[in-house]
């Protein structure tokens, strides 16, 4: 009897010592993914906006919306919200339902406080009852608050998508820019960095790297075919990844590639279809690169620019094209017309927009009052288009898996990995983070880059 009350008491303690690794382990991850506190509202300043907001009642779930025209809107339910106990291990979501519609919402692990739910795919004519499901979080107050924008009509709209590397105007707005065939997709550095993913192929690093390039060059030149966008409409500057940054502290500095030691831009430039690349010249150089958008934005004459926000955005690259954008237009005097600034890499974040492929995005993780907008445009898409999206990616060869699967000594190796990281939540996964119901734009009228105060709060920290 002694001895199976030891061996139990054995087993109980070995229970423990599992579950308390595991627990140290989910908290250690926590931490990764959100290096920020998860407990403090986000902060968002409508008032400099056109935004309209309503007060509204939760009550047993469901959410009575004013009877108006709710179609063409980008709306959000501002809710303050707490995560359960379980939500520690699993992802705290919240179902929103109107008739046949649905979405998912997804929060932080553990979140409480200030968040924003986007309904803007719900919306619709009349009166509206929206019906929510809460998992493992819940709405605090009885009181939400109803924000939403009117959005603007694309329809017979020029729309210039700007992406720092291949993959970005896919990311961010595929479903936007394949709904209208007058957009133009320029890509401004060949993506000749990041993980070589051909290592198994090529033993020399500077072949790795070119290939690299070109293929990337290849991609941001071609995927766009499959949205409906014709040669013609896109072209890539083939400047270097990782090297903006350089550009940019001396203007007139040529620049060599990160890790190919070449300044020959040609060598991505040469891909280029487009009857655009004829008149593109200068160097590896900011003054070039200002340069080169400046008769891209004379020769195109966009009214829409769709460009990443440098002030929510890390990456140096990204901050840095819309930067150059800026100084693009003011050479060219250019006030007309709108900015749709997009969010890749958040700077809080690089695992947002937080949740499962399909889900909503929302407004990401902010606590600074000084971030500028005019309005916000979510632009929806359907489960079609959102599957359309996927196989765009999938076309791009930096979003696929590394080659070392090809090969048969490291293929287990790599399966454990795979899983590895799914499990403990460690993937940076761009499908699960990008084919989402939605695309999200923080919109700036361009006359507005002109005041100083407001571009300084666009423009965040360079450095």
């Amino acid at each position: 009897m002694r001895k199976i009350k030891l061996y139990i008491f054995l087993l109980m303690m070995v229970l423990v010592t599992i579950i308390w690794i595991y627990n140290a382990k989910i908290t250690n991850n926590r931490a990764k993914i959100y290096p920020y506190n998860i407990q403090k509202d986000y902060i968002y300043d409508f008032n400099q906006t056109n935004a309209k907001i309503v007060d509204l009642k939760y009550i047993d779930g469901k959410i009575k919306l004013p009877k108006d025209d709710h179609a063409n809107k980008t709306a959000f339910l501002k809710v303050d919200v707490e995560a359960m106990f379980l939500s520690k291990y699993f992802q705290p979501s919240i179902d929103l339902k109107v008739g046949e519609q649905s979405v998912t919402q997804y929060f932080e692990h553990s979140a409480k406080g200030i968040r924003y739910i986007n309904i803007s795919s719900l919306m619709a004519k009349g009166k509206i009852e929206v019906t929510l499901k809460e998992k493992y979080i819940s709405i605090n107050k009885n009181t939400v608050q109803l924000v939403f924008f009117e959005n603007q009509d694309l329809n017979n709209k020029k729309i210039l998508v700007l992406a720092p590397h291949p993959d970005d105007a896919e990311l961010a707005a595929y479903g936007l820019y394949s709904d209208h065939n007058e957009s133009y997709i320029i890509t401004v550095t060949a993506g000749d960095c990041g993980i070589l993913n051909y290592n198994e192929i090529y033993q020399d690093p500077v072949r790795g790297y070119l290939k690299k390039g070109e293929l990337r060059t290849f991609d941001s030149v071609t995927v766009p075919l499959l949205g409906g966008i014709p040669s013609e409409q896109m072209l890539n500057l083939g400047f270097f990844c990782l090297k903006l940054e350089d550009m940019f502290y001396d203007k007139s500095k040529i620049v060599n590639s990160l890790y190919t030691k070449t300044s020959d831009i040609n060598i991505y430039r040469k891909q280029n279809i487009s009857s655009l690349a004829k008149n593109l010249s200068g160097n590896s150089s900011w003054n070039s690169l200002v340069e080169n958008l400046k008769y891209l934005l004379e020769k195109i004459k966009p009214d829409i620019i769709v460009t990443p926000y440098p002030a929510l955005d890390m990456h140096p690259d990204h901050k840095l094209t819309t930067v150059a954008l800026i100084e693009a237009l003011k050479a060219s005097g250019i006030k007309d017309g709108k900015l749709y600034l997009y969010l890749i890499h958040s700077d809080f974040s690089k695992y947002y927009p937080y949740g499962n492929l399909g889900g909503t995005i929302s407004l990401p993780p902010n606590y600074d009052d000084k971030i500028y907008f005019d309005s916000i445009y979510s632009y929806s898409l359907s489960s079609d288009k959102q599957k359309d999206k996927l196989f765009a990616l999938e076309a791009m060869h930096d979003l696929r898996l590394d080659t070392e699967w090809r090969f048969t000594k490291n293929a287990f190796r790599f399966g454990i990995k795979q899983i590895k990281d799914d499990v403990m939540g460690r993937k940076n996964f761009y499908f699960r983070k990008f084919v989402r119901s939605n695309e999200l734009f923080f919109v700036v009228d361009i006359n507005n880059i002109y005041k100083n105060d407001i571009l300084k709060n666009i423009e965040g920290k360079l450095k």
